[in-house]
């Protein structure tokens, strides 16, 4: 009798854990705007665990954002964004607000939503949050940490775009890599094609030092380098720049040598004319 009941008691404790984490509660949002989502009432709001928000409903559906939130004693939060999702259409940032003793997770919603809008609290954690239900109310609490919705995104430090993008230092990544701050390697290579040596092939014509003092005088930079302004709202290629520098490096060294040609054939002739003054003086 009593192996009876621990085999019933396994099985009802079995069916409550799946019940949990199967357990989903029905959202809806009436306007675009943040929302609380899920809060958590323990002493300075302490606690850790992940959130799920997801819609099945729409042109996009399934759509679904997995957050991980953090809260301590003081007033440190932390907030980590994972999806396997291919965008962002409906919500497009999350984040950690505090009132008092109630940590409040929040999400930003572009839209709004009456149906098929879901929030599933995982029971990974301490002291996990608890979801609302039914129409979300407004987030209003003092903002501990934020995210923008990726397919990865820590606390809006280190990204992974839905592009595949990456973004150090930024949350909105525009290129392969994007770093918002300084990077120490040990070497860098940077891929190039069309080095410039054709500068000195034969024919080559590079612009003459005259119409080279023009245009340094009328745009206060040299021909095909960008001007300050520029580089200040777009930066620079690398590997282009490098390309640029070097030509003109090239095409300065082309001019040093004709100068020191012009140099050498004047000094031959000031030479002759030297000796030729001798003599003239010496047969008087």
């Amino acid at each position: 009798m009593k192996s009876k009941l621990k085999k019933l008691f396994l099985l009802v404790g079995i069916l409550m854990s799946a019940s949990t984490v199967l357990g989903q509660t029905l959202i809806s949002v009436n306007s675009p705007g943040w929302k609380k989502v899920a809060y958590n009432h323990l002493s300075g709001g302490r606690g850790f665990g992940k959130i799920t928000i997801y819609t099945t409903g729409g042109s996009y559906a399934p759509e679904y954002t997995d957050i991980y939130w953090y809260k301590d004693w003081l007033s440190q939060s932390g907030i980590s964004i994972e999806s396997n999702s291919n965008n962002r259409s409906y919500w497009s940032d999350a984040r950690v607000t505090s009132s008092q003793d109630t940590t409040f997770v929040e999400v930003y919603f572009t839209r709004a939503i009456a149906n098929n809008l879901y929030v599933k609290i995982d029971p990974y954690g301490w002291n996990p949050a608890k979801e609302y239900s039914g129409a979300l109310s407004d987030g209003n609490g003092t903002i501990g940490a934020t995210a923008k919705i990726h397919r990865f995104n820590l606390k809006d430090q280190f990204v992974v775009g839905f592009n595949g993008f990456v973004g150090i230092g930024t949350n909105n990544p525009q290129e392969s890599l994007s770093v918002n701050g300084n990077i120490r390697a040990r070497e860098v290579k940077v891929e190039s094609t069309n080095w410039p040596d054709y500068v000195f092939d034969q024919g080559y014509e590079k612009m003459n030092l005259r119409d080279l003092e023009k245009f340094i005088l009328s745009n206060k930079h040299l021909p095909e380098i960008p001007k300050a302004s520029q580089v200040a709202a777009e930066g620079i290629k690398v590997g282009e720049m490098n390309k640029l520098l070097l030509k003109k490096i090239e095409e300065l060294t082309l001019h040093l040598i004709e100068k020191d040609h012009q140099v050498e054939s004047m000094e031959n002739k000031l030479n002759e004319l030297t000796e030729r003054l001798n003599g003239m003086q010496s047969g008087k």
